[in-house]
């Protein structure tokens, strides 16, 4: 996708904890470097700059807004009984969130940033009118919906595998790259055990087992099937 720069003038949030947001001006931020991010949408766009435990929404608010993950990650989140935290979803780059839920009249979950990030956001109107009013807006959508559905259903999968060592090993073959199946792992450690379904226990010593035994290379963030490995052994 073509990059260009546009100008767009958003009023700026007052009274709210969410991150402070951006206009996007000739000498700021550009288009998105996300080739799943639809360009009909880029002249409604604003930034949200959010630094660790910042609100994109609240559960209980109504939708105004479309949100995309343009860099970090955001949790998608309720909270039980207790008070205990339960992760519905952790979005990356190149994510829309909580789409689900524009056509309700309010938001389940809270979306929280776990890292400093960068969200794009655009106003529930301006996303419904391209949805009526151009058809290749509307298509592309339904194209980027279909590819969402296929990866929810890949880590239902994944977490259906007993052992932490056939979730590790799936995780790199449904969304590593290249013939090594390499994947850089955003976050931290714990935040990957998380995605997983295991204890952050468990995945250190998975993956220090599957290292020591050539089936896995790591190399800082990137995580990928070593040459030697067999990457068949997963049924």
């Amino acid at each position: 996708m073509k990059r260009k720069n546009i100008v767009i003038v958003t009023p700026a949030l007052a009274g709210t904890d969410r991150g402070s947001e951006k206009p996007h001006g000739l000498d700021g931020m550009t288009a998105s470097r996300h080739p799943s991010f639809p360009s009909a949408l880029l002249p409604c766009v604003s930034r949200l700059d959010l630094q660790p435990a910042q609100p994109v929404f609240r559960a209980g608010t109504p939708p105004r807004y479309i949100h995309f993950v343009e860099e970090g990650a955001v949790r998608l989140v309720r909270h039980g009984r207790q008070g205990e935290e339960v992760v519905l979803h952790d979005a990356r780059p190149g994510e829309f969130l909580a789409e689900a839920s524009l056509d309700s009249a309010r938001y389940h979950c809270d979306a929280v940033a776990s890292q400093p990030s960068v969200v794009l956001r655009a106003a529930k109107a301006d996303f419904q009118r391209l949805l009526v009013d151009d058809a290749d807006f509307a298509h592309l959508w339904m194209a980027l919906l279909a590819a969402q559905l296929r990866t929810a259903r890949a880590r239902i999968e994944r977490l259906s595998l007993r052992s932490a060592e056939e979730r590790i090993r799936h995780l790199l073959l449904s969304e590593g790259r290249g013939a090594q199946c390499e994947l850089e792992i955003m976050g931290s450690l714990k935040d990957l055990a998380r995605r997983l379904g295991l204890t952050h226990e468990s995945l250190y010593r998975t993956l220090a087992r599957m290292q020591k035994d050539g089936v896995i290379d790591r190399d800082g963030s990137w995580l990928r099937l070593a040459k030697d490995g067999d990457s068949r052994r997963m049924t």
